[in-house]
Formats: structure tokens, C-alpha cells, sequence
């Protein structure tokens, strides 16, 4: 997808929207791949969802929230928490004691 990002107008670009699509329905993938690219692409990714979604008006900075909220709402509801959670040596010490 991040090809789709870098040239909106790349040859064979239908696989990368299909894909583009599948990440914005598929429940167990999170909003925030999409996110990462609208940020990382800001010059292009007004151009890839105007493409995608048929909608020349379409802007991220506007619509994107509405969108992956619409798409989403799943994620939006539920209470977001950290996939991975940081321990320090302390603690993990204490985890590694502590009877089974």
C-alpha cells in the first residue's frame, strides 16, 4: 500500500486500492496502519482516497476521521489500549520470582 501512497497514479494501482479497501474493512485490522500512511504521505493521500472512494471533494484532514469512524466503529468504541506494555527490570525480576 505504501507504493499506492508514494505515486497515486501507479500502473496496476487497482491491487493496491483492493488491498487499500481490505484494510478499511477487515474488523481485525486498526486504523492505524492508514493513519501512519495519511501522515507519513501527506501530499498524496488526499489524491489516493479522492481515486478510491470516487469523491474529488474527498480531503483526509476533513474526512478521514469521519471515514475510518464509519468504517470502524468497532475501534472507535471500544477503549483503546497499548498491544504491548513496557516493564521495567524490577518488576520483570520480581515476575520471573514469583511462585507457579
Amino acid at each position: 500500500m505504501r507504493d499506492l501512497f508514494v505515486n497515486p497514479d501507479l500502473p496496476g494501482r487497482t491491487h493496491h486500492q483492493d488491498l487499500l479497501r481490505a484494510y478499511l474493512r477487515e474488523e481485525s485490522i486498526t486504523p492505524l496502519p492508514i493513519r501512519r500512511l495519511a501522515a507519513a504521505h501527506p501530499e498524496t493521500v488526499d489524491i489516493v482516497f479522492q481515486k478510491l472512494l470516487r469523491r474529488p471533494d474527498f480531503s483526509w484532514n476533513e474526512h478521514g476521521d469521519a471515514l475510518l469512524r464509519r468504517r470502524k466503529p468497532w475501534y472507535v468504541e471500544a477503549e483503546q489500549r497499548p498491544g504491548v506494555s513496557v516493564i521495567g527490570d524490577r518488576l520483570s525480576e520480581l515476575l520471573r520470582r514469583r511462585p507457579r
